[in-house]
């Protein structure tokens, strides 16, 4: 399985209420893209300098996968709502090959 991870920051201003309908949208994308094996969102707690404001959490299972659901219309549209207001996005992807 391929695990997406994407870590956004704000900018300043950005209201709560916009963040609530960006999450609200992007787990509605779990029932609306098949190719989402599973999609969590965490919002930072500890507000360090360091931090970002939220983190996805998605598994897909291939590559293939996670190419076709970036392409995907619904995808494409919560991300341009999203978009300006954002401040900086990072991501990684990897299949976990090291465990505990």
């Amino acid at each position: 399985m391929l695990q997406h991870y994407v870590f956004i920051k704000y900018q300043d201003g950005t209201t709560a209420e916009h963040i609530d309908l960006f999450c609200n949208r992007i787990l509605s994308l779990k029932k609306l893209i098949p190719e989402v094996i599973s999609l969590e969102i965490g919002r930072d707690i500890l507000h360090d300098s360091r931090s970002w404001d939220l983190v996805l959490i998605m598994v897909f299972q291939s590559t293939e996968t996670l190419r076709s659901y970036q392409k995907h219309r619904e995808h494409q549209s919560v991300m341009k709502f999203n978009d300006p207001c954002v401040e900086q996005v990072a991501s990684i992807d990897f299949v976990s090959s090291i465990k505990a």
